[in-house]
């Protein structure tokens, strides 16, 4: 099971316009690293649950079987 999330983060309004141009790329593409190295740990920690607890906290079912 994975679950793609999208994340964008809010951008800050820096204290003079061209002060660190160079830094603001770097530091964007510094924040979507960790930004997808994070959703990577948390979709691996919730493939890690057991189907019962992914149950419990709202997972859907995707197992169609009848009985």
């Amino acid at each position: 099971m994975a679950i793609a999330l999208e994340h964008r983060p809010v951008r800050r309004a820096s204290g003079t316009r061209h002060a660190g141009s160079l830094s603001r790329p770097v530091r964007d593409a510094f924040e979507r690293i960790v930004s997808a190295w994070r959703r990577y740990r948390t979709e691996r920690e919730l493939e890690g649950l057991s189907f019962d607890q992914r149950k419990d906290i709202g997972f859907r079912s995707w197992d169609k079987t009848t009985r």
